[in-house]
């Protein structure tokens, strides 16, 4: 890419207010909303699309976004792609191979300094703005700007708006409703253009490709500066080239996982591997492997050289020496999940974990021998990932790092680990004595408020009653529960979101697992024939719609739930009890029972859906 000049910059107005003329599109539809849970400040907009290198460029750190707004692409007075007046960050970091999906989440609108006043028949003011990748490499996980004397702090790899490979995409927010035939509407609007530089309005959920390149000219976009291509001294230190130092550097890794620590190092003088140093790590000396061509040490027990959080690294050759020091993040725990715990192959991960001090990130991975499932980088202390389908074993990795702008090269990782497992359901593990009974009940929102269920199971090896399984109920644990002698859990879907007609049952003991899959037959109306109240010794006749999935209607009227008076069984779709001998109130608790309910292997598991009703009996 090369700084977008004058005379690009003037063909890009007429193509962005000539939108009517070139698309012919009209108002477009809006996007769909996002399946993903919302995040603690619901986004005004999300953009996704995917990072790809460009040929023979090599992305070897985090790769972060940022929104950057620039006024000058809609003001009368037409200047360079540069001077941004407002850049939106997110603390999300992109790692573990490219190409690889991102999502931005717009979560404000544009500072009032990036907005200006519209022209070409449109309404009100209004901004642009250029998606871009970059490298955070002061760690301060925010896009910095360059001022006009300054260098580049961070680096840019890529933009939205790249002309190399058409087509090109902007954010354009106006603040206004606007005439029907601009197609542009008041708030968020994703434009494409195209080589010819005719543009269109395209929903949200477009896809913007997203080329990683190694090009200094991309810090152009952070250019404090107005500047082009047409001038000859570069401002903000885009024309500098970076000096090279003819002095020691040191390089590597520290690998830390448990007590054991595996030191990687390399050490070089103008960019070439220096053989003859002598390495030293917290007072004890590394060697040089000439096959690595690095200087290796390993510990397997690093307690004392950890233990302070800082280490310092040596590195001397005849008479000068290079030293740093580094940040030894903190020991942790993976919080989620717990072991033992088993998934359905493809199924979301929620990992959680306590914090590392002195960490400034966190790498998280689902790993199956060498296959990565899924990867991601957080700031944060959990992260859902997605991982691709796999069955059989693999490992929930977390690392924190620790890497800082002085110690550029030198980057410390702790690693822990935690065995998971992906398993079909309906089956258990081969020669395991596991098996689950008990029912599964599923409750209307008009009875408690929410649509509710309740699980209740009891868990036996070998016919031999255990508590010290972990259960599961569609991701939601079911603990053990003495006074019910069974492992036991009621879960209420509060608001949109249900648990589902469908759910896996899952029990983890030790090494073995097994799974169910529970089918909540469908709904159903019920009647309750004759008055509410009626003498005692009268009959009660009830009658239903048929339930999907149902092959049997249980009826129980008592006085209490464990002690039911009447019971009932059927696959009529009504039935009648023909005297009821009781004076007062009694419930009626009706269940339409799936099927298959039983299974050999499995255990029993009596699935139902339930519906309350009751009735009043009086002294004749």
């Amino acid at each position: 890419m090369t700084a977008t000049s004058r005379s690009t910059r003037s063909l890009l107005m007429c193509a962005l207010f000539s939108l009517s003329a070139c698309g012919d599109s009209g108002p477009q539809p809006k996007p769909p909303p996002s399946q993903e849970p919302p995040p603690v400040e619901t986004p005004k907009a999300t953009l996704r699309g995917q990072f790809t290198p460009t040929s023979g460029t090599e992305v070897s750190g985090p790769v972060r976004l940022a929104l950057a707004w620039y006024p000058s692409l809609l003001s009368e007075q037409s200047g360079p792609l540069s001077n941004p007046r407002g850049i939106l960050t997110e603390g999300v970091a992109y790692s573990g191979g490219f190409p690889t999906d991102y999502t931005f989440n717009v979560t404000s609108a544009p500072p009032s300094e990036a907005l200006v006043q519209l022209g070409q028949g449109l309404n009100g003011k209004g901004a642009v703005g250029i998606l871009l990748a970059y490298s955070d490499r002061n760690g301060n996980a925010t896009l910095d700007t360059i001022p006009a004397d300054g260098k580049p702090v961070d680096r840019v790899l890529g933009a939205s708006l790249a002309w190399t490979q058409p087509p090109a995409f902007m954010v354009v927010y106006v603040e206004s409703k606007q005439s029907p035939t601009a197609g542009l509407e008041q708030g968020f609007n994703l434009v494409r253009l195209t080589d010819n530089l005719s543009s269109d309005v395209v929903p949200l959920t477009t896809p913007i490709p997203m080329a990683l390149q190694d090009d200094k000219l991309l810090d152009a976009f952070v250019c404090e500066a107005a500047w082009d291509d047409t001038t000859e001294q570069a401002p903000c230190g885009l024309g500098d080239e970076e000096p090279v130092e003819s002095a020691l550097q040191l390089a590597g890794e520290f690998h830390i996982h448990g007590t054991r620590a595996d030191v990687s190092l390399e050490v070089l003088r103008d960019a070439l591997p220096v053989q003859d140093a002598r390495v030293s790590v917290g007072g004890q000396d590394a060697t040089y492997d000439a096959a690595l061509g690095r200087y290796t040490l390993r510990l397997d027990e690093a307690s004392a050289l950890l233990d302070s959080g800082l280490v310092t690294v040596t590195a001397l050759q005849g008479d000068e020496e290079v030293a740093r020091t580094v940040v030894v993040p903190a020991d942790f725990r993976v919080s989620s999940p717990t072991v033992p715990m088993s998934y359905s192959p493809g199924a979301d991960i929620h990992a959680a974990w306590t914090e590392a001090q002195g960490a400034s990130r966190y790498e998280v991975a689902v790993v199956a021998d060498d296959q990565v499932l899924a990867s991601g980088v957080t700031e944060n202390r959990w992260l859902k990932l997605a991982p691709s389908a796999h069955e059989g074993s693999a490992v929930l990795r977390v690392t924190a790092v620790s890497a800082t702008e002085e110690n550029a090269g030198l980057v410390v990782r702790r690693v822990f680990e935690m065995p998971l497992a992906f398993t079909a359901c309906d089956r258990v593990t081969e020669g395991s004595g596991l098996t689950v009974d008990g029912e599964l009940s599923r409750y209307p929102a008009a009875f408690f408020g929410w649509e509710s269920s309740e699980v209740r199971a009891e868990v036996k090896d070998h016919g031999v009653h255990v508590t010290d399984a972990k259960v599961t109920i569609a991701g939601w644990n079911v603990p053990y529960v003495n006074q019910m002698g069974a492992f036991h859990n009621g879960i209420i879907s509060m608001g949109p979101e249900r648990l589902g007609d469908t759910l896996e049952l899952r029990v983890m003991r030790q090494d073995e697992v097994l799974c169910r899959t529970l089918h909540v037959p469908g709904a159903f109306d019920l009647t309750v024939e004759a008055e509410a109240h009626r003498p005692s010794g009268s009959p009660l006749a009830v009658r239903w719609t048929q339930s999907p999935g149902a092959v049997r209607y249980d009826l129980r009227l008592s006085e209490s739930y464990d002690s039911p008076l009447y019971f009932a069984s059927t696959n009529e779709l009504e039935y009648t009890f023909e005297k009821v001998d009781h004076v007062g109130m009694l419930s009626l608790r009706f269940a339409a029972v799936a099927q298959p309910a039983h299974n050999d292997t499995l255990g029993w598991m009596d699935v139902m859906r339930v519906v309350p009703g009751g009735a009043t009996f009086t002294e004749q």
